[in-house]
């Protein structure tokens, strides 16, 4: 709480900012300049860099939940604070391997409840017709759950700018396409409010001798995938990968990690992204 104190803490302890910064300064923490200056408009939220030397694996603590990590190192690129009273945080991590960005996590969640109002369009990105799979899990009006996979630029990721002069301050390069897999759930309370998370992965699907040359969005669209089999495959995986681990980010989302093993969440864990060679991973910010 003193690290990332959430808005009401601020409200009634004015003075835990002067703390928070300390830490910040002792931790290695580089509070990021105003939103002006990071090109990302003036709803970006408080912005806080992290040491992306922390190694991070299997699941993170996340908004007083859990954040359930696909297989191999993952890495803090930085954490923001937004929303009107300060209650939505929002964490990016960064996979890599041979300074080549493997996967990127965007996982944005409330820290407190907000009004259901908020859930009414969160699904509308699941309701795409350019998508390369989509599904819609039961949830109890007003929440929603469901889960989509689609192929993106980089460019069109949520602060595109700050993320990507992170990464190449650190040398690490992003591929032209992206595979995004996306779930989003809204889980209501008696009190007419809901609990709102949302985790979208960015996997690279170009890193193999079959893909390398399919480097624009349009060959991973829909209607052309059957004229790719490389494609097609790497699709295929990813959309089964996601219609398990969906469960799974359910499952951290309720704190409930001993819904499934130790040993099934690592098997569902295996994006088809993830790297084979696990020593070398794991090497790649030493």
């Amino acid at each position: 709480m003193l690290v990332f104190p959430p808005a009401y803490l601020s409200r009634l302890w004015p003075g835990v900012q002067n703390i928070t910064q300390r830490i910040h300064h002792a931790l290695g923490m580089n509070d990021a300049p105003p939103a002006a200056e990071n090109g990302g408009g003036g709803d970006d939220g408080v912005v806080t860099m992290m040491p992306i030397t922390d190694r991070l694996t299997k699941a993170i603590p996340f908004a007083g939940r859990i954040l359930p990590l696909p297989a191999g190192v993952w890495h803090p690129v930085m954490n923001v604070i937004t929303g009107p009273h300060g209650e939505i945080l929002e964490n990016i991590l960064v996979r890599v391997h041979d300074h080549v960005v493997t996967g990127l996590i965007g996982a944005e969640a409330s820290t407190q409840a907000v009004p259901e109002s908020a859930a009414l369009t969160m699904d509308s990105s699941c309701h795409d017709d350019r998508n390369l799979a989509a599904h819609t899990l039961p949830a109890k009006p007003p929440g929603v759950e469901c889960w989509f996979t689609a192929a993106v630029y980089p460019t069109s990721i949520t602060r595109t700018a700050i993320i990507a002069n992170r990464l190449k301050e650190l040398g690490f390069t992003l591929p032209n396409v992206l595979y995004k897999a996306s779930w989003t759930y809204a889980a209501p309370s008696p009190d007419h409010t809901v609990n709102v998370e949302t985790v979208t992965i960015f996997l690279n699907p170009v890193a193999t001798e079959k893909t390398a040359s399919l480097q624009s969005p349009d060959d991973w669209a829909k209607e052309t995938l059957s004229q790719h089999p490389a494609a097609l495959n790497f699709v295929q995986k990813g959309n089964s990968w996601m219609e398990t681990w969906a469960h799974i980010l359910h499952d951290g989302f309720n704190s409930d990690m001993m819904a499934s093993s130790e040993e099934q969440r690592a098997r569902a864990s295996q994006d088809p992204a993830a790297p084979t060679d696990t020593k070398n991973a794991n090497s790649s910010l030493d």
